[in-house]
């Protein structure tokens, strides 16, 4: 890692609609928006979305591992290239993977919350880190060493579908905002974020709330442009009487419409 801290030039973070990758992990579970605000160093590993239909074995080993690890704000997990092959399930804070270049400007691809796991590349493929993951906040994590990993990828079936199921997931929303990137404008980009957004909260009669909202400088990052070209168009969508800002929450007041500037955008 650079001996100073470079600017960060964001970047679409992919982040899955299922952020789980578990079919069952919805089920009455907490739905954030900008990321799941749960702390699961307080809670069971069953309620943690990709452990919700492990076995009870692969709890307890896991429980036994004792290996949950603290971090600093700023603090790196793992670092780019490196060779260590443990993976993490952040359990409370948040993270950021980011990518330095070979010039040392860093490149900020997508943001982690609790429930989220990381570190499964190279636990997989033997490779080298893909990106570098560090805390942006406070931060506490499941550390799976490689050999566990592999064990319950092993024994544990329904664990093993867990992982699969998020990573197609991944896979799957990096595909879908491919194809955003290449056929939408800036104004269209923003109003599919912000349906995947609604999509993700509790919505009802035709109206979600988004909180706490990202903002416009994060909100940015996911669609790749400018906090400026944000800032425009939700206060365009606030003059619609589509949204309300309210301070760190965004009230969709209209769902129906918001899915059909989506859907023209889609047919143009």
């Amino acid at each position: 890692m650079p001996p100073h801290k470079p600017a960060v030039f964001p970047i679409a973070s992919f982040i899955p609609d299922d952020r789980s990758g578990s079919g069952a992990a919805n089920r009455g579970g907490n739905r954030g928006i900008s990321g799941s605000r749960s702390d699961f160093r307080k809670l069971p590993l069953r309620k943690i979305p990709l452990l919700a239909d492990a076995m009870e074995d692969t709890l307890l080993r896991l429980d036994r591992a004792n290996s949950r690890v603290n971090f600093t704000k700023g603090q790196e997990i793992i670092r780019r290239s490196e060779q260590s092959r443990d993976v993490y399930i952040l359990l409370s804070g948040q993270a950021r993977v980011i990518y330095f270049s070979e010039g040392g400007k860093a490149v900020a691809f997508r943001r982690l919350d609790p429930g989220d796991i990381f570190g499964e590349f190279a636990a997989i493929d033997g490779r080298g880190r893909s990106a570098t993951v560090e805390a942006t906040t406070a931060a506490t994590a499941l550390q799976i060493p490689e050999g566990l990993f592999w064990d319950i990828l092993r024994t544990d079936h329904l664990f093993a579908g867990s992982l699969m199921r998020h990573l197609v997931a991944l896979l799957r929303s990096l595909t879908s905002r491919i194809v955003e990137f290449s056929t939408l404008g800036v104004k269209n980009r923003i109003h599919s974020e912000l349906l995947r957004m609604v999509k993700s909260a509790s919505a009802a009669s035709g109206r979600a709330e988004i909180t706490p909202a990202p903002t416009h400088s994060d909100f940015a990052a996911r669609i790749s442009t400018h906090r400026e070209a944000v800032s425009r168009e939700l206060s365009r969508l606030a003059k619609m009487g589509v949204i309300e800002r309210r301070g760190r929450t965004i009230l969709v007041k209209d769902v129906d419409q918001l899915e059909q500037l989506v859907r023209d955008s889609v047919e143009e």
